[in-house]
């Protein structure tokens, strides 16, 4: 393992301990490098090809530096798959439903975002009930997006996840956002929020850094540029 510094989009550094990191060059192509185990060793830089021979060039440079061509670049191993036990709740009047999500899209959302195996439980519901929960587990007198109830992180993730379907429905035209990606993006929220991220204060940025990176690879724009 070895202690790097990494920097956010923002210039904000951040040490982290790896033993090897990944870097996405677009277009399907990685990077990899891999950190000796001691402080004596070789630094491993690999390159592969999605099919065919990886092909990878170092050409020496002026003033004794090296400039590392990536020709072809390493496959990356697949994310390990979860295990998800999802439960969907509709608690809503028939002319309320427009737009719904499939259970389907749910669950992968909600697979996208975990880091464990998860037991979780989505309720859509009208502006009245969430507004009452708001007001009972949060002291607002009002209906918000979604709410997070966080019963267990270990070992498995438990919760409930309460999407308040209006309220979802106005802030994306409001924001001149799809329905589907808002949706996407408050369940991906809620879903971090069950396993221990936080938005307050310092915590803000990483956790808004993480649903990008989770929404970008589901395809959805940044949530949290204009029209995203």
């Amino acid at each position: 393992m070895k202690t790097i510094t990494v920097l956010n989009s923002k210039g904000k550094p951040r040490n982290i301990e790896v033993a090897s990191i990944e870097i996405p060059l677009g277009e399907g192509r990685h990077l990899r490098i891999a950190f000796p185990p001691e402080d004596m060793g070789d630094l491993v830089v690999e390159a592969h090809a999605e099919s065919g021979m990886p092909v990878m060039l170092v050409q020496p440079g002026a003033a004794n530096l090296a400039t590392l061509h990536v020709l072809a670049v390493a496959q990356t191993a697949p994310a390990r798959q979860f295990d998800l036990e999802l439960s969907i709740q509709r608690a809503l009047a028939k002319n309320e439903k427009e737009g719904l999500p499939s259970k389907a899209q749910v669950r992968k959302w909600i697979a996208a975002a975990l880091g464990a195996d998860a037991e979780i439980t989505v309720r859509f519901v009208g502006e009245d009930e969430g507004r009452a929960l708001n007001a009972e587990y949060c002291n607002k007198d009002y209906a918000t997006n979604v709410l997070s109830f966080p019963y267990a992180q270990e070992p498995l993730v438990m919760g409930d996840l309460v999407v308040c379907w209006p309220v979802l429905q106005r802030e994306a035209v409001e924001q001149n956002k799809s329905l589907e990606a808002h949706a996407a993006h408050l369940i991906v929220h809620g879903a971090l929020h069950l396993q221990g991220w936080d938005h307050e204060d310092a915590a803000a940025e990483e956790m808004e850094d993480r649903e990008r990176e989770i929404l970008s690879g589901l395809g959805y724009a940044d949530p949290y540029s204009v029209g995203g």
